[in-house]
């Protein structure tokens, strides 16, 4: 239930962050949620993200790099967040993260950025 997110090395936890962002969606664009150049650390920071949804068959894909429905090679598909699903990965602010929606239904989405 609760967790310390530490600086790289350290007994110090993380002190700032991106602030909580929602954004609706009603289309299947990609759109790009967290930018790598809006963060200066590459240690060890943290994305989390959650569908605020509770669908079982509506999802967002999340990936890195350009394009969260790409098949090119500078593409990689993280995974697919389903309604109510969270995820809390590490983020070095060297790639954009992307999201697409898989429908035009309205769904929401948050994130936030702990930056070392």
């Amino acid at each position: 239930k609760t967790m310390t997110m530490k600086k790289l090395q350290s007994c110090t936890g993380l002190e700032e962050t991106s602030g909580l962002r929602t954004k609706k969606f009603v289309a299947v664009t990609e759109t790009v949620v967290v930018e790598q150049d809006e963060f200066t650390s590459t240690k060890a920071s943290k994305v989390y993200m959650r569908n605020t949804g509770s669908s079982s068959t509506e999802f967002f894909y999340v990936a890195k790099h350009a394009s969260a429905a790409a098949s090119d090679t500078d593409a990689e598909t993280i995974g697919k967040l389903y309604g109510g699903d969270w995820m809390l990965i590490p983020y070095a602010a060297d790639v954009n993260i992307t999201v697409a929606p898989s429908t035009t239904n309205a769904m929401t989405l948050e994130w936030i950025v702990f930056v070392e």
